[in-house]
């Protein structure tokens, strides 16, 4: 029990104490099953390379390093850096840079579209403009035509109210004109039989005033 106790407390320590740390710029490194270079070698390390620091031994100079999750080694601690090795960091940076050669590429290509739609924008914007002044004076005739419009056609609704006024008046002069003629008719008319009757009695008179004279005569004779 005591036995298990104490390596669930190494591992544990070890665990809180695992740190991480970079080989150093030399082209490979040795691990080795112990702390010494008498140990055999389990594994080698490439420059640059990013491993896990379990436990630094001050006196031997070695630090146990975890190469996987089942394996363990010792490297010499003074391969080991904190920080990455100016080779890695040269690698990042060049690739970071390559990645940057791309965006600035891309972005390159992209203002170059944006300004060759920025042109045809300001072209369409320029056309637009032009287009809205011609329809502002096509407006401003517009405006005026329909003003003339409507005045004429209010003159022509006076117009046509003078028409149908004068055509009325027309009607009623007419009508009093036919009521004249048809008066004037019935006036000769009447002249006319007054005079024809006035003619018969006098065809029925005349004849019997000359007999009664005749008569006058004789009798005196």
């Amino acid at each position: 029990m005591k036995k298990i106790l104490l390596a669930i407390a190494i591992l544990t320590s070890t665990a809180i104490m695992a740190e991480s740390a970079y080989v150093s710029d030399e082209l490979e490194i040795m691990v080795h099953s112990g702390k010494s270079s008498g140990h055999r070698i389990i594994a080698t390390l490439k420059g640059g390379k990013k491993i896990n620091v379990i436990e630094r031994d001050a006196a031997s100079g070695y630090s146990r390093v975890k190469l996987s999750e089942t394996r363990e080694g010792w490297v010499l601690s003074r391969s080991l850096r904190k920080t990455p090795s100016a080779k890695s960091r040269l690698a990042k940076a060049e690739v970071s840079l390559a990645r940057l050669k791309t965006k600035f590429s891309t972005s390159n290509k992209q203002l170059t579209e944006l300004s060759e739609q920025k042109g045809h924008l300001d072209s369409k914007v320029s056309t637009l403009k032009n287009q809205n002044i011609s329809l502002s004076r096509e407006l401003d005739q517009l405006k005026d035509t329909s003003k003339n419009a409507v005045e004429i056609l209010e003159e022509r609704n006076q117009l046509q109210q003078r028409v149908v006024n004068v055509e009325r008046e027309f009607e009623s002069l007419k009508r009093e004109n036919d009521n004249l003629i048809n008066s004037d008719a019935q006036d000769w008319f009447l002249a006319g039989a007054g005079v024809l009757l006035f003619g018969i009695i006098l065809g029925f008179i005349l004849p019997k005033l000359s007999w009664r004279k005749k008569t006058s005569w004789q009798s005196s004779y």
